[in-house]
């Protein structure tokens, strides 16, 4: 049965901006490392993953959208297939609700999507690229809400408040699903800056995987010293493509170009940087939702 609701245009996606008042249930103490998930808990970081009994109406309504989705089989497909779940996640005292989507089948490799900053980035930015993934090139997904955006919580918070616990939160989120096996990552912006600094922190989520950045501005890297990143890389086999397309908010002058550039430059072999010609490209190839 094909879930169906009324096919209006007008969609709202995003809500009031406060922080819930959270109450865990039980709670499960987040790992950095899938293969080996019981040696290595993070004592300070507990995850309660509560799935919805069916698709939220966010993501029913985005589904059923044939503007968005003319393919009637890749809309059947999302409106079958698509999980919906909060996972709520606490690091130290503080507590955020995290709204995600997903499909996940036994034995596919993953791929945990994350959104960039600005007023209308969520985990909708990035769905057309679900169906193919899934279907195409047999990987499981995972698609979610930073905090402060979209339906999680997180936006009364200080903004440096969450992002020092971005590596955390990432790792709560991921160990939910109780996966076993490294991740790949495809990341725009501010959630590819979250990603650099989970590498640092907890590189073995990513052991021998390939993500993708889009335009990764990134002031701190999250090191205890300059190269650390490259040294992880280099250590578990993670490789990184980016592409970057210059406007006035991901400039080629900024801190994170300018050291994608220079391991272009040196031929250092984990990580490619791609210039794009905005005259030729836009976000639409990554946000064409």
């Amino acid at each position: 049965m094909i879930r169906r609701i009324s096919k209006s245009r007008k969609r709202n996606f995003s809500p009031s901006r406060t922080q819930v008042d959270i109450q865990f249930e039980s709670g499960e103490n987040a790992y950095s490392d899938p293969i080996d998930s019981c040696r290595s808990l993070v004592q300070d970081v507990v995850f309660e993953r509560r799935d919805c009994e069916s698709l939220s109406p966010q993501a029913t309504e985005l589904f059923n959208s044939v503007t968005i989705f003319q393919d009637e089989a890749e809309a059947s497909w999302l409106l079958n297939n698509i999980h919906s779940t909060t996972i709520l996640v606490k690091v130290d005292k503080v507590e955020f609700s995290i709204n995600g989507n997903y499909y996940l089948k036994e034995n596919q490799p993953c791929v945990l999507f994350l959104h960039g900053f600005g007023p209308a980035r969520n985990w909708t930015n990035w769905i057309k690229l679900a169906y193919q993934l899934s279907q195409q090139c047999q990987y499981s997904i995972i698609l979610i809400d930073l905090p402060g955006f979209g339906l999680s919580s997180g936006r009364s918070l200080d903004q440096t408040s969450w992002k020092r616990h971005g590596p955390e939160i990432l790792i709560a989120v991921l160990s939910s699903f109780h996966l076993r096996h490294s991740v790949s990552v495809v990341a725009q912006c501010g959630g590819a800056a979250t990603t650099v600094r989970t590498i640092n922190r907890y590189p073995l989520w990513f052991r021998g995987r390939g993500l993708i950045f889009s335009n990764s501005v990134i002031g701190d890297f999250g090191e205890s010293k300059i190269g650390d990143f490259e040294k992880n890389l280099t250590k578990y086999n993670i490789h990184i493509v980016v592409y970057w397309i210059p406007d006035q908010d991901h400039s080629k002058y900024c801190v994170a170009y300018k050291r994608w550039n220079k391991l272009r430059v040196t031929g250092f072999r984990h990580l490619q940087l791609i210039d794009l010609d905005p005259a030729k490209q836009t976000m639409k190839q990554f946000y064409p939702a």
